[in-house]
């Protein structure tokens, strides 16, 4: 199956700006994503003197287009989707990651049949293309020895994932939290949930043009600095930090307390973030263009702020 990538193929030139413009954070609605959320909610990025409006989307694919098209200066997505921005020419650069996550997970529907990842051969199951749980979906197959011939695969964001699991037109989806926690709130005793395991640790990126970042470090330090921010208050205050992502994504406490432990937050570039890019743009060139070499992804990293504001925070 050739993968439908859906990301613009948009080569987008920030233009210049002063250091008190209006910025856009575009984000997606994900646990891993925790940071940026505080940083909003607590005023952090006014604390350094930017003016950031947040604005939410079902995925950080969807997220992202908006930094492609201009229409954000920030933006927060998993790094698959970065990667597949960065094979089609597009101006990105990482200038973080603020969590390590097991988000992407598999869930299904036990009265369709499946009690277990066998059980997913001729079955009907969704996924977003370009995602994160997209490249999931590929590994947990492939870990399992179902070729992607005997699934049907049904391409749709997560909202449209959730009700259909629940119509039952579909028997499961390959999603992260909180679209899983959603699937099981809907059917929770029919349902059954598949974890990565050791399959895949996904990175939460920060994501900004390449072009706007040469023309304003200054900005993007003072980003950086109300992120660190934002990322010290979530390990020093986690009940309140729990508190406002509640409120965000919906979620009850103590089930936001459970979901939790899937994510380590923290502001930093480290040695293994480079690494899983090129895996999974050995993946991604490989269901389209498998003849072409890949990228140097490490270009498309700025450690420059980070490495100023906080040199632990930077172990590439």
């Amino acid at each position: 199956m050739i993968i439908q990538l859906l990301l613009p193929m948009l080569l987008v030139s920030a233009a210049p700006a002063s250091a008190d413009e209006h910025l856009v954070y575009a984000l997606p609605t994900t646990l891993p994503a925790v940071v940026a959320y505080v940083t909003l909610d607590k005023g952090f990025f006014k604390e350094e003197g930017l003016d950031v409006e947040g604005k939410m989307f079902s995925s950080g694919r969807e997220a992202l287009q908006m930094l492609l098209a201009g229409q954000a200066q920030i933006q927060s997505v998993s790094e698959t989707p970065v990667v597949h921005a960065i094979l089609q020419g597009n101006k990105i650069v990482t200038i973080a990651t603020q969590s390590r996550h097991t988000e992407a997970k598999f869930i299904g529907r036990k009265d369709h049949g499946i009690a277990s990842p066998a059980d997913l051969r001729g079955k009907k199951i969704a996924t977003t293309p370009g995602t994160n749980s997209d490249y999931f979906m590929y590994q947990f197959l492939e870990r399992h020895g179902i070729p992607v011939s005997e699934v049907k695969i049904a391409n749709m964001p997560p909202p449209e994932m959730v009700v259909a699991f629940a119509k039952g037109d579909i028997d499961g989806f390959f999603a992260w939290q909180p679209h899983i926690y959603y699937g099981q709130h809907q059917l929770p005793e029919q349902s059954i949930v598949f974890p990565p395991g050791d399959l895949y640790v996904g990175r939460n990126t920060v994501n900004m043009n390449s072009d706007y970042v040469k023309e304003h470090p200054e900005t993007v330090r003072k980003i950086i600095r109300a992120l660190l921010k934002g990322s010290d208050f979530v390990k020093a205050h986690p009940d309140e930090a729990v508190e406002l992502v509640s409120k965000r994504l919906k979620i009850e406490v103590a089930i936001l307390k459970d979901l939790w432990k899937e994510n380590s937050y923290q502001l930093e570039l480290d040695p293994e973030f480079p690494k899983l890019m090129e895996k999974v743009g050995r993946w991604a060139r490989g269901k389209s263009s498998p003849e072409q070499p890949l990228p140097d992804f490490r270009s498309h990293i700025y450690p420059d702020a980070l490495a100023r504001e906080r040199p632990s925070a930077v172990k590439l």
